[in-house]
């Protein structure tokens, strides 16, 4: 069975409370990726920031990504999922709370990885042969 761990991506890019909406976005284009987790001053999970989440809640109603916190944006309450979660209960989270960016934590909320719906479209062709194979 797989788990949160064999589809994760390791040492996701973080950003802390503190960064403007400005920043985050300079962050996600440095390193190519549509989603940032945000951490607090003790490295604990406490949001999720996407692309989407930045065209809809600031640029589409003409505010200033320079002087917005991302805290201000970022989607809560975020949903998180330890490393040994089974990957179909993940998948089942990202349906029922419509995120599609999951963190991987430890038991101190601490981040380990992260779970995007492209992660998991990966396997899709091989689950699929697999379903054929059984036929």
């Amino acid at each position: 069975m797989l788990k949160a761990s064999d589809v994760m991506v390791t040492n996701p890019i973080c950003v802390t409370t503190k960064v403007t909406v400005y920043e985050a976005v300079k962050v996600m284009e440095k390193h190519n990726i549509a989603s940032l987790i945000v951490v607090d001053e003790n490295g604990i999970v406490y949001g999720v920031v996407t692309a989407k989440d930045i065209v809809i809640r600031v640029l589409a109603k003409g505010l200033d990504p320079k002087s917005m916190k991302i805290s201000e944006i970022l989607s809560r309450p975020v949903t998180v999922v330890e490393s040994d979660t089974p990957l179909k209960d993940v998948v089942n989270l990202m349906i029922g709370t419509g995120h599609g960016h999951v963190p991987v934590v430890n038991k101190a909320g601490k981040v380990l990885g992260i779970i995007t719906i492209d992660d998991v479209l990966k396997y899709v062709p091989e689950l699929l042969e697999y379903v054929e194979i059984r036929k």
